[in-house]
């Protein structure tokens, strides 16, 4: 039998193994043949005239006030659910909720209608009701232009913390409930202290759908005098807020989707062999304390490793423009966030088709349907991987052609600005075969 937690902690709900009918090599490459073959198409193309953000259509109030509503509700039932449904090991309704469909859902999303969140984020609203509204009206505080994106950096590792390494919480529908609480108040308590500024930063659910809202071609906005408004037309080119933290936000976000992919691989495997009696700590309560400083350290390393892959290139391209390596930073570090949600919606498939759909059953019929679904392998592998590689280079594709745009915004030579892309572009394929290969490892056997 399964766990949730089991299918959870490699993000894949195992659903059996094929043959790929091509070596795997063959896909790798030509996959990176496409994202190389979108790089020729943006010059080819007309260039496409930038357009200014227009104050939009006044979104309806009462449509506003569903959203926001809907999020209120959403905190509760995590809270009400976690703390007195039934408390089983797998399959409460607050867990499926919250790890297997609201963490990848949510900011895919924003790729489609985007600031949803940001208008309806239930903690400002809150902020805002518990000051009267002053919350609201304060200017932006000088000590968050200092903390930046940082606090969202440390919430994201936690986050990925939580649900790959401290087992406890994915699997305990009372941690689950404790924890939405405790962020709540802390959420409240920091909009009412600093003002509603401190959600750009320091709430990750915001600074995850804020990044997402990129690509959006439909985006909700809240204007000065405190209207939503509905703008439309997808920007490539559009700047994310800069403030400290912000490239390691979108690094951290791309190796935590990651991250739980590379245990599955043979890189990862050799380094459990050789690990294993060296970490072996005993547990302190229900938690295997050798487990948690393996899983601890797979987090951080698959961020070291992707960060220095990030600097790495981002030097490159540097060094054929002729720019200063964190000007540039900032500049294409945005065109990451297709590729991490790519990755988020390929290597979350199979749990949202075979898990998400339980979350509006009873404990023992959704247990017994899960283990149904596994046993039986109800969901075709070959269907899920060439959606999951369809996803992937899409991804790559957007990338390259937001971080042309961004280029071609800060370098006006055309000469100096096609080096720099070609430096990248470097960076986009080496990347792609990669993601391709560790999420084949799962569920091909090797072509």
């Amino acid at each position: 039998t399964y766990s949730l937690y089991e299918a959870m902690h490699l993000m894949h709900v195992f659903i059996g193994r094929f043959d790929l009918q091509v070596p795997l090599l063959t896909v790798l490459v030509g996959a990176g043949a496409v994202v190389a073959a979108s790089f020729g198409l943006i010059y080819l193309l007309p260039a496409r005239a930038e357009k200014s953000d227009d104050d939009g259509a006044v979104v309806p109030r009462p449509l506003v006030m569903l959203l926001q509503t809907s999020a209120l509700a959403y905190i509760a039932f995590l809270v009400v659910v976690g703390l007195f449904g039934r408390q089983a090991t797998v399959l409460n309704s607050a867990v499926i909720l919250f790890w297997v469909i609201s963490l990848p859902v949510l900011p895919l999303l924003h790729c489609v209608v985007g600031g949803m969140y940001e208008v309806a984020n239930p903690f400002a609203l809150l902020a805002r009701l518990v000051t009267s509204g002053e919350s609201a009206r304060k200017q932006s505080d000088p000590r968050l232009e200092k903390l930046g994106y940082w606090p969202a950096v440390v919430q994201m590792f936690l986050l990925f913390w939580f649900e790959l390494a401290f087992r406890v919480v994915p699997s305990s529908p009372r941690a689950l409930a404790v924890l939405a609480l405790v962020y709540t108040l802390v959420q409240v308590a920091m909009g009412a202290w600093l003002g509603e500024g401190w959600y750009q930063g320091g709430d990750v659910f915001q600074a995850m759908t804020t990044l997402a809202s990129t690509l959006a071609g439909v985006a909700m906005r809240r204007d000065r005098q405190g209207f939503v408004r509905l703008r439309t037309g997808f920007r490539p080119a559009r700047f994310l807020p800069e403030a400290p933290g912000r490239e390691a936000l979108i690094t951290i976000w791309l190796a935590g989707v990651l991250a739980d992919g590379v245990r599955v691989t043979p890189i990862w495997r050799f380094v459990l062999d050789h690990t294993t009696s060296m970490t072996n700590f005993g547990s302190l309560g229900a938690v295997d304390v050798g487990d948690l400083t393996r899983d601890t350290a797979e987090i951080l390393f698959t961020w070291l490793a992707f960060g220095i892959f990030f600097w790495t290139f981002t030097r490159l391209a540097a060094a054929l423009c002729g720019r200063d390596p964190k000007e540039l930073a900032r500049v294409v570090s945005p065109s990451l966030v297709p590729i991490a949600l790519a990755y988020l919606f390929a290597h979350n498939l199979t749990q949202l088709i075979v898990v998400g759909p339980l979350v509006v059953s009873p404990a023992d019929v959704a247990t017994a349907q899960f283990q149904v679904s596994i046993n039986s392998h109800s969901v075709a592998p070959a269907m899920v991987f060439w959606i999951q590689v369809t996803a992937i280079v899409l991804g790559h594709v957007v990338a390259v052609v937001m971080a042309h745009a961004r280029l071609a915004r800060v370098e006006k030579n055309g000469a100096i600005a096609i080096r720099g892309d070609l430096g990248w572009l470097a960076a986009m394929v080496l990347y792609t075969g990669t993601s391709l290969w560790v999420l084949a490892q799962p569920i091909t056997n090797g072509g």
